[in-house]
């Protein structure tokens, strides 16, 4: 069935689809006679350019160890056993990557994609930004987008760029996300919410805010982007304190699979594994919707990139499987060092705005500040405290900011944080 709230695919640009046909049939083993592109890097495929290298791993946290192994291999298939790295790839990753990824989907999210799907509802992304920009864009002009009012601040920017109208839900009267009444009076016939859960900038997560949002869209014909990186790096706070309880996590996944199991045929589900795995540096993101939402997105990601990040799909495809095969719990270890560290803010009593319903998600904490966050900000700035006011992620003037939880490197006993915030504590007075 045709999406109304999208705007009609068009054709993939001519020479990313020749370099994807090219693409495919080395996959399938199949004679090519590549005149595709100015794919320069192909002209050292058959030499080997690192006759000595090796990898050894190094001193880290035991569940990490996984992931570096995959890295390594990452690295060896990229540009030691080939030099692959060095060429262009298919802007929207290649089959055995859109595989991967959807064995992502069904596994983590519960999408029942059937076999051979991936080629069609899956893309692969230079990281999870890139598959929410491209699902935006993606959007019919004559559309309204909706978006609780704290949220991921890029939305706002590419809201201010598009046709369709947008428009942000106020603020519960008492703590975070966003009132189902309130979307089921915005929302119109065909519109679109957008949704951070767990959400950036605030933490807040909720299967059940999530599900009623997807019925109420259904409803309506519309549909839901579900922004999902943040899933695996949560825990619980109760009673003013912040743990990690592994089962706990697994009870929250599950809640979340079961609405994507029911509601994906109106979801365009975006991911990555840079915040599970530690590797935000290696752009590896993934979503996937309906065909013509997908195609959409291949061809708006293709007009502005003829490859992909070669290597950073590669290495990111080798964590990917690590994760899904090998019982990776890189998360584990961090959503521990997150808690602690909400623990320690706390501990100094800083105004922290936290979620109330028990549950917390993302990698950031809003602390609420007596003048306008971009003003708190630069003062902070001044005293060598670097955070982010809120304001973008508000959608307008906010007396708050987005502190990192993640800035900083971890050490043992977490010293590094600490010294951190007892400098702002001590700056704040």
């Amino acid at each position: 069935m045709s999406k109304k709230y999208l705007k009609p695919a068009p054709e993939p640009p001519a020479i990313r689809d020749a370099m994807a046909k090219a693409s495919q049939r080395e996959e399938e083993g199949l004679p090519v006679y590549d005149f595709s592109s100015g794919n320069i890097g192909r002209l050292l495929m058959e030499y080997q350019i690192f006759d000595d290298f090796s990898l050894s791993l190094g001193q880290m946290p035991d569940t990490f160890r996984k992931v570096a192994r995959a890295l390594s291999e990452g690295i060896r298939e990229a540009f030691v056993d080939s030099v692959q790295g060095l060429a262009y790839s298919p802007t929207g990753g290649t089959e055995a990557h859109k595989r991967n990824a959807g064995r992502y989907f069904r596994q983590v999210h519960g999408v029942p994609l059937g076999e051979g799907e991936e080629s069609d509802k899956v893309i692969v992304t230079a990281g999870g930004q890139q598959a929410m920009a491209a699902a935006l864009r993606s959007i019919s002009p004559d559309v309204k987008v909706i978006a609780p009012r704290w949220d991921y601040a890029p939305v706002t920017g590419i809201a201010s760029d598009a046709s369709w109208e947008f428009e942000k839900l106020p603020p519960p009267k008492k703590g975070l996300g966003f009132s189902l009444n309130d979307l089921e009076e915005t929302a119109e016939e065909g519109s679109v919410f957008y949704n951070s859960m767990p959400n950036n900038p605030s933490g807040f997560l909720s299967s059940e805010k999530l599900r009623g949002a997807a019925e109420i869209m259904a409803e309506r014909d519309g549909a839901v982007i579900w922004d999902a990186p943040y899933l695996f790096t949560t825990f619980d706070l109760d009673g003013g304190g912040a743990s990690f309880d592994a089962d706990s996590l697994n009870e929250t996944v599950e809640g979340f699979k079961k609405i994507a199991r029911d509601y994906h045929e109106n979801m365009c589900i975006l991911s990555s594994i840079s915040k599970t795995c530690l590797a935000a540096g290696i752009r590896f993101g993934f979503a996937t919707a309906s065909e013509e939402w997908i195609q959409n997105m291949n061809a708006i990601i293709g007009r502005e990139n003829l490859s992909s990040p070669t290597a950073s799909f590669i290495i990111g495809d080798k964590i990917l499987q690590a994760f899904l095969d090998e019982d990776v719990k890189a998360h584990e270890w961090i959503s521990k060092i997150l808690a602690g560290r909400v623990n320690y803010l706390l501990e100094n009593d800083l105004p922290l705005i936290l979620p109330q319903n028990g549950k917390f998600g993302a990698l950031y904490a809003l602390l609420e500040t007596e003048k306008r966050g971009d003003e708190f900000a630069q003062e902070l700035s001044e005293e060598g405290i670097i955070s982010v006011t809120a304001e973008p992620f508000y959608g307008k003037s906010v007396n708050a900011v987005r502190l990192s939880l993640v800035a900083v490197p971890y050490v043992e006993g977490d010293k590094l944080w600490k010294e951190n915030v007892d400098t702002l504590k001590e700056t704040l007075g």
